[in-house]
């Protein structure tokens, strides 16, 4: 894993970004069209359809806008604004979010919320049916530990993210679809860290790094 993100990668991120944005984005106009053509007198749904759709496009792109961009990197130990976003996003994947309401580490080092984020969004890949994310952040004498639990039904790691969670990986073997765990575990290591996962416990998957 190379201390630079090659340029394969970015268009990867981009393409994920993307594809969580095409559903909603999609149903927010088949709402606006049913409101327009009000045939069967269900204005009332296709307005629901559309602001619950609008509300999750824009979760995830506020959302993404800190895991991915500079924004990440300047929003600092502001926990709660991450909290927030990180409810907003994993409430459309059937997850629930705990995130208890604590200070963050006074001697964290920099980009410490943007990974805390992109591993919640690689917890949530590895809950196919839904479940729970449990995020703790503790400090420790000598540093800080993050953890992220995903615990549910069938949670795991799928084959795909796995390949791209090997330090050794190729950028071919590179999808949309498991390019999270790559960049997550990236960060990690441009942090001075490295990202470890457990999941010998059927139906339990946690993601830890420490600094």
């Amino acid at each position: 894993m190379t201390s630079h993100i090659d340029f394969r990668v970015v268009e990867l991120l981009s393409s994920r970004l993307c594809h969580d944005l095409v559903g909603p984005i999609g149903a927010v106009g088949n709402g606006l069209e049913l409101l327009e053509d009000d045939t069967f007198d269900m204005a009332e749904d296709a307005m629901k359809l559309a602001n619950a759709s609008a509300q999750q496009a824009a979760n995830a792109l506020q959302f993404y806008r800190l895991a991915y961009g500079v924004a990440g990197s300047r929003i600092g130990s502001d926990f709660g604004t991450l909290r927030s976003l990180a409810t907003g996003f994993v409430t459309h994947s059937k997850a629930e979010l705990d995130w208890p309401d604590s200070p963050a580490p006074e001697e964290g080092p920099e980009d410490l919320g943007k990974l805390i984020l992109n591993m919640i969004a690689l917890a949530a890949e590895a809950l196919p049916r839904g479940g729970h994310l449990t995020v703790d952040v503790i400090a420790r004498p000598d540093g800080v530990t993050l953890s992220v639990l995903a615990a549910g039904e069938n949670a795991g790691l799928r084959p795909e993210a796995e390949i791209a969670l090997n330090p050794d990986v190729a950028i071919e073997d590179l999808t949309a679809r498991n390019v999270q765990g790559y960049f997550t575990r990236f960060l990690s290591r441009r942090m001075g860290s490295d990202l470890a996962v457990e999941a010998s416990i059927p139906g339990r998957v946690r993601f830890l790094v420490e600094f």
